[in-house]
């Protein structure tokens, strides 16, 4: 992904926020010579590791575990007119935010193991007060027509780009805009961010 540098992200806790709040993702791999991308939900449970299912149909779930896997998460985003600006002289862009992840894909198939990801991965979309995994055979069934997966991250590119290259009042002036045409989901985190005014920068450690 092409990042500038005042776009760039390079801050753990930062990254693992994005994800947690937008874990909706873009599965991109290689199978048998073709590009193929699945859409599917990828997060990190509470052992620290990321976690996602395939369809025992879908191609992907043939993913050779030594060949690298490309996973796309990505947040809010915004047309950005020139009107926006509070100085003269802008063409048109689109502020946006996405993180790249490169890495492996390791195949569960530890029974035990995957009826218990289901169990947090219910919970943690239904919360305490919502439906719940019965623990029922028709339900356990069910886990043979999926392949549960750990994605091991490697390498990671985030950027956010939100006019961190501008002057303050025409960020503070985008962010008014944003706010105009309803679009408070980019507005916020565009306020967010651009406190920082550069890259926000730590060792990824943690991965």
């Amino acid at each position: 992904m092409y990042i500038p540098e005042q776009f760039n992200i390079n801050n753990a806790q930062s990254i693992h926020q994005f994800i947690r709040s937008n874990p909706f993702a873009t599965v991109v791999s290689n199978i048998d010579g073709k590009i193929v991308a699945t859409h599917m939900p990828i997060d990190r449970f509470q052992d620290g590791h990321y976690y996602g299912h395939f369809a025992l149909n879908n191609p992907q779930s043939r993913i050779q575990e030594n060949e690298e896997t490309l996973v796309i998460f990505t947040g809010p985003h915004a047309y950005i007119s020139p009107s926006m600006y509070a100085s003269d002289f802008n063409v048109p862009t689109w502020n946006y935010s996405a993180v790249h992840c490169y890495g492996n894909i390791r195949f569960i198939d530890n029974e035990t193991k995957i009826w218990n990801l289901f169990h947090e991965l219910v919970y943690r979309y239904e919360g305490e007060a919502g439906w719940q995994l019965p623990n029922e055979e028709k339900f356990k069934d069910l886990t043979g027509f999926i392949r549960f997966f750990a994605f091991e991250i490697k390498r990671i590119e985030a950027k956010f780009k939100f006019n961190q290259n501008k002057p303050d009042e025409d960020i503070e002036s985008v962010i008014e805009g944003l706010r105009g045409i309803g679009n408070h989901e980019a507005a916020d985190f565009m306020e967010r961010i651009t406190t920082h005014r550069g890259p926000i920068k730590k060792p990824l450690e943690d991965f």
